[in-house]
């Protein structure tokens, strides 16, 4: 598998209160072709005692979570989370949304803001070392027999053991 990878942009910053649910961090649209996600969560606060959880990252169209979504932990010294289904989304601009858990928002609640920033970058994910390389069953990707300078090629089948003959 081979990735390809633009650098981040940031795309927003959220400090959660009590009564947030599912929030919009912002816009971020998909480059053309790209099928893959991949998103920075800094936890901007400094740390403390209270055990914060996680929260559910992703990216919403008008078709929905057409790459997912996953569970998200504010971590320190940020943290990279990819959103990919295996395929391209049909829609390429979206939102990218949080929606934090009620044990987050209890902490919340009793004094301690939880802030995150977060970065995005999109790209592609596919298999093969180049674009053009031959995907396995598409087409003959080993050895396939063929006339060379006039020499006559055949084949036969006996017992499922495949025979070659060159003549």
């Amino acid at each position: 598998m081979s990735l390809r990878f633009e650098g981040y942009v940031e795309v927003g910053r959220l400090t959660l209160t009590p009564d947030d649910l599912t929030e919009v961090v912002g816009n971020f649209s998909l480059g053309e072709g790209h099928d893959t996600l991949w998103i920075r969560v800094t936890q901007l606060n400094a740390p403390g005692p209270w055990p914060w959880s996680y929260g559910i990252l992703g990216w919403r169209t008008s078709q929905g979570y057409e790459l997912g979504s996953t569970k998200c932990y504010g971590e320190q010294f940020g943290e990279t989370y990819r959103l990919s289904v295996g395929k391209s989304p049909e829609v390429r601009d979206g939102v990218i949304t949080f929606e934090p858990r009620s044990f987050n928002l209890g902490w919340v609640r009793n004094g301690y803001p939880w802030s995150l920033k977060f970065e995005a970058s999109s790209g592609q994910q596919f298999s093969g070392q180049t674009p053009g390389d031959p995907v396995f069953g598409s087409r003959a990707t080993l050895w396939s027999p063929a006339d060379f300078d006039d020499t006559r090629v055949s084949f036969s089948i006996d017992e499922g053991v495949a025979k070659i003959a060159l003549s």
